[in-house]
């Protein structure tokens, strides 16, 4: 070939869709356009558009969606992917925010040519802003469809209509009607496995999710009244912000996560779901729905001890029976009471847990290095620092978050030490993250002490934001 000859552009255009792809970003792929008149108009040929507003600096995406998708609708080839994260609309010195009826097009768009991946994320604006419904028409060939749009929007299913191909769903922000939710989700999407909803409804109302396919549920949804899911192949399910009523009515339920709210057993019904868990994670205040289960693999606890005896008692009272479980995660959020009678009180109900891992923190997000509570408090009696009804017999690991040195922590490591835990074999210790960790040689001595030989003690700390060893 000649010296000044274009051997990329001779290269077969399969290939030059593969160069282009591997732009990821549909603003650059069309500036090659310029290039040539062969690669005027092999960008509009791709399996995908990408594009995402990185820079303030430029004019506002909107525009460049516009030509994109303007470009590609002259093609009959499908869409792989369809991407439109617009971070910024700037305009000389006033920042201005994309209007529903701007962004429907875009919906249109892709429910006639996506044939895989839709995400569409519209930036939130500081204030509140005024209602505008955007229509989601039916998308029968997309597969994911991500949306994460302003709070203010209210979102409209275009029913009927079917998603025949759509297994992965997640709606973030914005506003629903709980009958077009549970028409969508019921009625629309028949092989939907992954839903997440994290929306507002317009009015107090219920939600009921019928579906044979669905496989695992994220629901964070405020106005609900009573919610209702049922479904037959679902494993997981994360609730946030629980509804006054509930039933749940999944037979293969494995993981479960109940964030945000009380659990009232006579007004949230868990029927025809087994004794057995995978997961099970939950507050203090629904700490009751462990009586539910049996036996649980992995229990996570959120702790929060309130000031005063009435809420230490109400520790006591909301944590007094664990289901059997092998690994153990406590956050500790403790204030005015002491970590370590209240941790020997968790752990009188771990003879079979193998690994326990405890996180301290405080009720504002800050370490707590001491406290006071009154002589009356059950936290100060002797029986609650009684180890002899301790079993850990089957303990093999303990892991400690945050760590201060605080007298009050190394109270708990030394009773633990003489717990009867005679296959313990490691203990981790991850120090609190300071300017200057709170470790010191003298204080790793003092822990180290307190153990058999044969049980290996780590030290941790943060430096230069990295994990390192401390000994």
């Amino acid at each position: 070939m000649g010296a000044g000859e274009d051997r990329i552009s001779a290269l077969p255009e399969e290939l030059l869709h593969a160069i282009l792809v591997e732009l990821r970003c549909a603003r650059a792929a069309a500036r090659t356009s310029l290039l040539s008149r062969r690669w005027r108009h092999v960008w509009a040929h791709l399996p995908e558009i990408i594009l995402d507003d990185h820079d303030t600096t430029r004019r506002p995406l909107p525009g460049a969606v516009d030509a994109a998708l303007a470009a590609f609708s002259a093609t009959p080839a499908p869409l792989e992917r369809l991407h439109i994260h617009i971070r910024f609309l700037r305009h000389g010195s006033s920042s201005r925010w994309v209007q529903a009826s701007r962004v429907a097009p875009w919906l249109r768009f892709a429910s006639e040519h996506v044939v895989g991946d839709l995400r569409l994320f519209v930036p939130l604006p500081d204030v509140d802003g005024e209602e505008e419904e955007l229509e989601l028409p039916a998308c029968p060939r997309a597969k994911t469809i991500i949306l994460s749009l302003p709070g203010s929007w209210r979102l409209r299913p275009q029913l009927p209509g079917l998603f025949a191909a759509l297994t992965s769903l997640l709606i973030g922000y914005g506003r629903m009607e709980a009958s077009e939710l549970t028409d969508l989700v019921s009625k629309h999407c028949p092989v939907l496995r992954d839903l997440g909803i994290i929306i507002n409804l317009v009015a107090v109302s219920d939600v009921s999710l019928l579906s044979g396919s669905l496989q695992s549920l994220q629901f964070s949804v405020r106005n609900t009244r009573r919610l209702e899911v049922i479904a037959p192949r679902l494993e997981k399910l994360f609730v946030c912000r629980p509804t006054n009523k509930a039933r749940i009515s999944c037979p293969k339920l494995a993981e479960l996560v109940w964030n945000g709210g009380a659990y009232d057993p006579s007004h949230h019904k868990f029927e025809d779901v087994g004794h057995h868990l995978q997961l099970l994670e939950i507050e203090q205040r629904a700490a009751s729905l462990m009586r539910q289960f049996v036996e649980v693999d992995k229990l996570k606890l959120h702790i929060s001890i309130p000031r005063g005896t009435p809420g230490y008692k109400r520790l006591l009272n909301e944590t007094n029976q664990l289901p059997k479980c092998r690994t153990l995660y406590i956050s500790l959020l403790w204030h005015n009471h002491g970590i370590s009678r209240a941790m020997l009180h968790l752990l009188r109900g771990c003879n079979s847990t193998r690994k326990v891992s405890v996180n301290l923190i405080d009720s504002r997000g800050r370490l707590l290095a001491h406290y006071s509570c009154p002589l009356s408090c059950p936290c100060r009696s002797v029986k609650s620092a009684r180890i002899d009804d301790i079993a850990l017999s089957v303990l093999e690991e303990v892991e400690l978050d945050n760590f201060t040195s605080s007298n009050d922590e190394l109270e708990f490591l030394e009773k633990l030490s003489r717990c009867n835990a005679t296959l313990l074999k490691k203990l981790v210790i991850n120090s609190a993250y300071y300017p200057t960790t709170p470790l010191t040689k003298a204080i790793c001595e003092k822990v180290h002490s307190m153990w058999r030989p044969n049980v290996n003690v780590e030290f941790y700390v943060f430096l230069g934001g990295r994990r390192v060893r401390f000994d």
